[in-house]
């Protein structure tokens, strides 16, 4: 549940109340405090800065400086990915009941989050406020909705059909191991910690790469997923473009699973080379 006393959903888009909106205008003071600095991006917990920075500016106003991003190399891709393989044994083996915990407060900050998040969605892509609204709540629902299936399946550890008294068998959900995540400008969150959600809670680490137009918001979902108890080797969120960072990020060989949301034409070279 929201930060509000009621339930924000895109089909509340036409809703409206005092509390929304003193509660948005708060978030956007918030949000404009967090503009116009500089911002490292993250590998096993620990602020990588190359020296290389790019500035992110917001499509409502470019006069607008979103923030000044350091640029992840294919060496940094490389590491985080290392560092997301070494700690995959260790997050696959938590209780799965642990880290729907954990996912579920991530859930929960992302809703107590709302209003700033939404404002930095609305500054960085360029929603109307509704919109924003919804999809910041989308985000913390989607991970719900695979803390759910979780739940209602008992970690997707089941006892099969015994043919014999000699016999015991049982159906057993397993990670794949580390995923990589490659999220758009137009849901930059939902996107973002949908996939992301559904592959921690199921055991497998993750390497995000988001669009470049979305980067701040990626990182205050680190932040998240950090305050959440997410372990560090566990997630990892790179910033830098799609043709360096991106593309080592989907050609990498030691990475088991990836969700992409692009173009068609991208998206058919990445499935191409993550097949191999």
């Amino acid at each position: 549940m929201a930060a509000t006393g009621f339930k924000i959903t895109y089909a509340t888009m036409s809703a409206d109340s005092d509390e929304l909106q003193q509660g948005y205008r708060t978030g956007i003071a918030l949000a404009k405090s967090w503009f116009g600095k500089d911002y490292p991006f993250y590998v096993n917990g620990e602020e990588r800065r190359t020296g290389t920075l790019e500035e992110e500016r917001s499509p409502i106003d470019d006069e607008i400086l979103i923030g000044r991003f350091d640029q992840a190399r294919a060496e940094d891709v490389d590491d985080a990915v290392a560092a997301a393989r070494a700690s995959a044994r260790s997050w696959e083996q938590t209780p799965w009941k642990e880290r729907v915990d954990i996912l579920g407060r991530v859930a929960d900050l992302i809703s107590e989050r709302v209003y700033e998040l939404s404002a930095v969605v609305a500054y960085e892509v360029g929603k109307n406020q509704l919109e924003a609204l919804g999809e910041v709540e989308e985000a913390a629902d989607l991970i719900r909705y695979y803390c759910h299936q979780m739940d209602e399946h008992e970690g997707f550890s089941v006892a099969l059909q015994q043919l014999s008294s000699n016999e015991k068998t049982r159906s057993v959900l397993r990670p794949y191991g580390v995923c990589g995540v490659i999220s758009p400008f137009n849901y930059p969150i939902a996107l973002s910690a949908g996939p992301a959600g559904g592959a921690l809670v199921a055991g497998n680490t993750v390497v995000l790469k988001p669009s470049e137009h979305g980067f701040l918001i990626a990182l205050k979902l680190y932040e998240i997923m950090r305050d959440a108890g997410v372990p560090r080797g566990a997630f990892h969120v790179l910033t830098g473009p799609g043709e360096t960072a991106g593309h080592a990020l989907a050609n990498h060989s030691d990475v088991d699973g990836l969700t992409f949301t692009g173009s068609y034409d991208v998206g058919m070279q990445v499935f191409r080379s993550l097949s191999k």
